[in-house]
């Protein structure tokens, strides 16, 4: 048994893998400060979700792009897992070259979409991942990868709004009805959520200059759904895309290891 933690600035997801099958994930808030002693106790519970033993766990593997985090689960995994944790990071072999002029700045959720996707759907691609940040990664038709995009995510755009507009209210993300607002909180909806959609457009049309015309787009991250109800241009969907190039480079360390 595989336990997979993919640690972002929103969200951590627990997920278990047997024999390469994700069987069971569960969703954490990144905000609640957590001790080693608490974050296990969240792991017993969702073992007996699972109905997995702790002891059945032979393996962990971490993608982490919040520090903080991830020695919290490092520590809590040393202290109650007889298995060492695997730290996601540009600095090991994960299967790909990272064309980054310092591949350890590259974030461990997006080293691990990349090795999915790239696993799963071949080149050329774009991924996107909708979450605190919106980023996009780009492989070509013949499957290197060569770079990506960082903008603000959709609720990170929406909260520097409301901090730095004093007298503009907070409002849901969602869609308004009409494109064009009858009064402040729909015309903020009309501009934060059209606004993400038109930017995610027009950024997969630069990108397809550069990955190719016929670039499928691979979307993940809490928003994605909300994008993909106003969008055509995701082809596929993967809510466990960071989760599943977790497990794919974990796979990889370990083969190579008993070599």
């Amino acid at each position: 048994m595989l336990l997979a933690i993919d640690i972002g600035n929103t969200h951590i997801v627990l997920g278990f893998f047997h024999k390469g099958k994700l069987l069971i994930d569960r969703r954490l808030a990144s905000s609640t400060p957590r001790t080693e002693d608490e974050m296990w106790l969240h792991m017993k519970h969702f073992c007996e979700q699972a109905k997995v033993t702790t002891d059945s766990i032979q393996g962990v593997v971490i993608a982490s792009v919040v520090p903080h985090l991830t020695d919290v689960f490092q520590m809590m995994v040393k202290k109650y897992s007889k298995a060492p944790p695997l730290i996601i990071s540009g600095t090991i072999d994960v299967g790909i070259t990272l064309p980054y002029d310092d591949p350890s700045k590259l974030g461990a959720d997006r080293i691990c979409g990349v090795v999915a996707a790239l696993k799963k759907f071949g080149g050329p691609l774009i991924i996107v991942d909708f979450g605190t940040a919106t980023t996009y990664d780009v492989i070509s038709g013949k499957g290197e990868y060569l770079g990506g995009v960082i903008a603000p995510g959709i609720e990170t755009a929406a909260v520097e709004l409301f901090k730095r507009a004093v007298k503009l209210p907070k409002a849901e993300l969602q869609f308004p009805e009409s494109i064009v607002g009858k009064n402040t909180i729909t015309a903020m909806q009309s501009g934060v959520m059209y606004g993400a959609v038109d930017a995610f457009e027009g950024m997969v049309r630069r990108l397809r200059r550069v990955a190719g015309k016929y670039a499928a787009v691979v979307a993940t991250g809490g928003y994605t759904n909300v994008i993909a109800e106003m969008s055509n241009e995701i082809k596929y969907i993967e809510p466990n895309l960071v989760l599943e190039g977790a497990r794919l480079i974990y796979e990889r360390i370990s083969k190579k290891g008993k070599k």
